[in-house]
């Protein structure tokens, strides 16, 4: 049986006859990406991802409504492959913190921006700093879901890589959106080695000559399934506990206790 993806409301299918009987207090902004991803995967691979697991989050919260997804990302280094598109980083952060101010004027006061590109955290950190320290809204970030993936299904049948293009992807398209997945177009390549020390930036396509990586024959919508919901089962129990704080970051993410005001001469109010 084909996998079905778990899809919560989404701002774009609602009126706001529903939007307002639902009481929802959070948004959910998936970021994508429009990139080559080889002959094999559509443009819209990383917005598929982003939608998908944004999706499963807002289902996982129970409160919160998915916003239509931002299909363009910071993709000025893949810019050398055939119709890929990108904003600065200054318009992807801009982006973000305009979407989330209009949804400050509509009373929502809690955001979590799912991104599924390498070029968008920047932003989306950004972004989230900026709204908090001018409005004091609560933003979450969420990034990396390939090398999750990879961590979290170790030891399964399912080996899941990080290559742009490869498997992991192929996969959750498959699962998300398999309309536009050609997997019989699928021509593997050897996964990318990423065990560098620090980070040089420059083209991606210095690194990975063909476009894209990895072995997406390889791909199913079983294992994007599997992907989606082993992030969901680390991520969902860390989103309700944070909803149970009202989406404030405090001692309960550390374990440490506050000093005491009175006492303490680490306090920083202390006398």
């Amino acid at each position: 049986m084909t996998p079905t993806p778990k899809r919560a409301p989404a701002l774009a299918e609602l009126t706001p006859v529903e939007l307002k009987a639902g009481g929802y207090d959070t948004a959910v902004m998936p970021v994508g990406a429009t990139e080559f991803h080889g002959a094999h995967l559509p443009f819209s691979t990383d917005t598929i991802a982003a939608d998908a697991l944004s999706h499963r989050f807002a289902w996982e919260l129970g409160t919160a409504v998915v916003l239509p997804p931002i299909s363009y990302g910071m993709s000025l280094h893949m810019l050398n492959w055939p119709w890929s598109l990108s904003l600065r980083p200054e318009t992807l952060t801009n982006v973000i913190v305009d979407i989330a101010e209009s949804l400050f004027k509509n009373d929502i006061t809690r955001l979590l921006v799912v991104t599924a590109h390498d070029g968008n955290p920047p932003c989306a950190e950004n972004a989230a700093r900026e709204l908090n320290d001018r409005h004091g809204m609560a933003v979450a970030v969420f990034s990396g879901w390939q090398g999750m993936a990879q961590r979290l299904l170790a030891g399964t049948e399912y080996e899941s890589d990080e290559d742009h293009g490869g498997r992991s992807e192929m996969s959750m398209t498959l699962y998300a959106a398999p309309h536009l997945a050609h997997q019989d177009r699928a021509v593997d390549l050897p996964v990318q080695i990423a065990t560098e020390p620090i980070n040089v930036r420059g083209p991606f396509s210095n690194v990975v000559p063909h476009g894209y990586s990895g072995a997406p024959s390889e791909g199913s919508a079983e294992e994007g399934e599997a992907i989606v919901d082993a992030i969901a089962s680390e991520v969902g129990p860390f989103l309700r506990n944070l909803a149970a704080y009202g989406w404030m970051n405090g001692a309960w993410m550390s374990g440490i206790d506050p000093p005491d005001e009175a006492s303490d001469p680490r306090h920083p109010r202390a006398r």
